[in-house]
């Protein structure tokens, strides 16, 4: 299970700081062609120190390691040094930059005005057996706050997933990989030896003789749901395995030989179950005998008048009016107009019901994965029951996920909704109206973006 600590070390140094003594790239003078760093530049009308990042604005990056834990990389650069090709390595939180995804450190060979000086290096790299990603930085970002918040949100949500996994009868959600069914269980702690599961060498596994966690054992049964109800009843464990699932940046596939060793993230602990799944729509597991959650199904749209009242509700709220800002100052740079839709989708059950209202404002093409445009979201939620007051959920930590169902778990009168996000890295989650997190699971993504 992640630690805290470890947490907060982890998110210090995505912000652009980093742990007491930990040993930092080596800088040594530019070649040329090469935007060096400079360890302090003045922005000269103020007396400011810039970023540390400043240098490497707009520049094209010649990356050897991206990923979300910091100091790693440590034998791309003795790989890199044992080349003998003029560098300039460093590393660099990509949050400072527009055109990176944020949230990862990355160690960067070198940085050129021009993609085709990356490239060129790049190839020969490659010709030296290093293997290495090409991409644009872009400008420094103007909203690094809320990225950093972001990153946050997301160490944040980790830990709770830490949190949630350590009680055996909590949901877990369920993958399938290869035609094969596996319940996550928690993080492991330990490197291992892990060998692909598949051709393109997504998802690498190693077998686990019992379940490291201590919860399961073999032969034990649960139940398997999906966003509207069951899926498959009385699913046996039949193993336990680690698995790797992190997506790397897309030159790690072209590496010739082919890789020997997962390209991102971390194992985490599975039990392999003897049912078969469709991958895809999100499933969760619970111990056979819990007793099912009541499960909401989704409606078509409410009726013009209420969409409408639930469409200026929302636009009345903090998130709404600063996004709205936000998106008009940045249509106004680009010269491009803010578009915005709202969208109210309803869930009931029985005489229950829960609206659900999200407004996209978007500029551009709405590539907001890479930084380059301007792509968010406000929500607002209204839980309603006879005999009950309505019940208003508007939280930030909404934004940008995707509802995919609502349920009662415990049926208790209090909602949960089950959430897929895209970005910055694919992670399920099931919350309380509160916010709690009830369960979790992530996919670690290391492609620094566009």
């Amino acid at each position: 299970m992640p630690r805290p600590s470890r947490s907060l070390a982890v998110l210090l140094a995505l912000a652009g700081c980093s742990r007491s003594g930990e040993p930092q790239a080596p800088r040594p003078p530019p070649s040329p062609g090469v935007a060096a760093p400079a360890p302090d530049v003045w922005a000269p009308s103020t007396g400011v120190p810039l970023p540390p990042e400043t240098p490497y604005a707009r520049q094209w990056l010649v990356l050897l390691h991206a990923s979300s834990t910091p100091g790693e990389g440590a034998e791309d650069l003795r790989a890199l040094a044992r080349t003998g090709l003029p560098s300039a390595p460093a590393r660099l939180s990509t949050t400072a930059f527009r055109d990176l995804r944020p949230c990862l450190e990355v160690v960067v060979a070198q940085a050129f005005a021009t993609r085709a000086e990356a490239v060129t290096y790049q190839a020969r790299l490659r010709e030296a057996g290093v293997a290495a990603d090409v991409k644009y930085a872009g400008p420094l970002e103007e909203g690094r706050e809320a990225r950093e918040a972001t990153c946050l949100a997301a160490v944040e949500a980790r830990t709770a997933l830490a949190e949630s996994l350590s009680r055996r009868d909590a949901p877990r959600f369920v993958e399938s990989h290869e035609g094969r069914t596996f319940m996550l269980l928690g993080e492991s702690q330990e490197s291992r030896v892990l060998e692909p599961l598949d051709a393109r060498r997504s998802v690498w596994m190693a077998p686990a003789p019992e379940d490291p966690t201590g919860l399961f054992k073999v032969g034990e049964r649960v139940d398997l749901y999906g966003a509207e109800g069951l899926v498959k009843a009385d699913c046996a464990v039949k193993g336990f395995a680690w698995l790797n699932r992190g997506r790397p940046a897309v030159d790690y596939f072209l590496r010739e030989p082919s890789p020997d060793a997962p390209g991102c993230g971390q194992a985490w602990t599975f039990a392999e179950l003897d049912c078969r799944v469709r991958p895809g729509p999100p499933l969760f597991a619970l111990p056979s005998g819990t007793p099912a959650p009541v499960f909401f199904q989704r409606d078509a749209a409410p009726d013009a008048e209420r969409a409408d009242q639930e469409a200026r509700a929302l636009r009345r709220s903090e998130r709404y009016l600063a996004l709205r800002l936000e998106g008009a100052q940045w249509a106004e740079r680009r010269g491009e107009p803010l578009r915005e839709e709202v969208d109210t989708v309803g869930f009931s059950q029985g005489e229950r019901r829960v609206l659900f209202s999200v407004a996209r404002l978007r500029v551009g093409e709405g590539h907001s994965e890479c930084g380059i445009d301007f792509d968010q979201q406000a929500t607002r939620g209204v839980v309603s029951a006879p005999g009950a007051a309505e019940r208003v959920v508007s939280r930030a930590d909404l934004a940008g996920e995707d509802v995919v169902g609502v349920l009662d778990l415990e049926d208790d009168g209090q909602v949960e909704w089950l959430l897929r996000e895209t970005w910055p890295a694919t992670t399920l989650r099931l919350v309380r109206e509160d916010g709690r997190e009830v369960a979790g699971a992530v996919v670690e993504t290391c492609d620094s973006g566009c």
